[in-house]
């Protein structure tokens, strides 16, 4: 078939621009590091890249969740742990006081001790940490324990609960009646506290002693409730492991269609700039012909 110069013309062109539009590609790869920049680059790669995305947001969401979780349970223990202190030291003041060799104003003394745990108490049920305070369930905005009277709480006993995975939530607080409520003795620690500081006032160490089993139930709730907070910021950690290792994972999944090999990229992209460079000197040569060419 004869060619006509019109037709010699028109397919230099298209390569030409085929060529360029490669050229392009690849250097716009090895500019972003992206091997895909439009779906038309891998149609067969959108869903999994899409899906990877998403998958990826997700977990993102979910690690700033346990992220306050493990915050939230964090300071958590950290007061529960006052607590414990307190209650540890509220019954060796108590075994103490009933040693039988102390006098009356000795226990007198033992009694203003006590007053003065039971304060430091009221001060950790009493716990606000930026601006929530700690044991009023939903009831951030209000103090739990205005003055620590036997039966007093202000608060809402209700579960604040995180949503930690897909379908997975778990409980990020302690409400006041958990911790310094009635353990099964009739009395909160609030009216516990103050008989046993009635007692030791009055210089009756036998009554205040009687006392002991109250305070060590109430010692056993206090150490009960730290240990399933402790069990839940352990769910938290262990979440935390896994969804980073999720989010990892997909991470490398839309890598591996999205991202550029490089050092590919740019063999490719010097091969290819080599090959545009000779056709356009061949098309340049091509175009300077004339008739007069094929009669020299």
């Amino acid at each position: 078939m004869r060619a006509t110069l019109t037709t010699t013309y028109r397919s230099l062109l298209a390569n030409l621009t085929q060529s360029s539009t490669r050229l392009e590609d690849l250097r716009l790869q090895a500019a972003t590091g992206k091997r895909m920049s439009k779906p038309s680059d891998d149609p067969s790669a959108i869903r999994p890249v899409l899906n990877a995305r998403g998958q990826i947001r997700m977990s993102e969401r979910f690690l700033n969740t346990l992220g306050t979780a493990a915050d939230r349970l964090g300071i958590l223990d950290t007061h529960m742990e006052r607590v414990e202190n307190l209650m540890q030291r509220a019954q060796e003041t108590l075994v103490y006081a009933g040693n039988g060799s102390l006098s009356p104003q000795d226990l007198r003394t033992l009694g203003e001790q006590m007053r003065l745990m039971k304060d430091e108490l009221l001060s950790v049920a009493n716990a606000n940490v930026e601006g929530k305070y700690l044991f009023s369930g939903y009831k951030e905005n209000i103090k739990p324990y205005p003055t620590g009277a036997p039966g007093e709480f202000e608060g809402d006993a209700s579960a604040i609960e995180l949503e930690i995975g897909p379908g997975e939530k778990v409980k990020v607080n302690l409400s006041g009646p958990e911790v310094f409520g009635d353990p099964g003795t009739g009395k909160d620690m609030w009216r516990l506290f103050d008989d046993m500081i009635a007692a030791l006032a009055a210089g009756d160490a036998n009554a205040a002693l009687a006392e002991m089993s109250n305070l060590d139930r109430a010692a056993e709730q206090a150490r009960t409730q730290r240990s399933q907070a402790g069990n839940l910021a352990q769910r938290v950690d262990q979440s935390q492991i896994n969804m980073q290792d999720m989010r990892i994972d997909m991470m490398a999944m839309l890598s591996r269609f999205e991202d550029a090999d490089i050092v590919e990229t740019l063999t490719n992209m010097t091969m290819q700039e080599t090959a545009f460079k000779a056709a356009l000197d061949i098309t340049s040569r091509v175009s300077k012909l004339s008739i007069l060419d094929y009669m020299r």
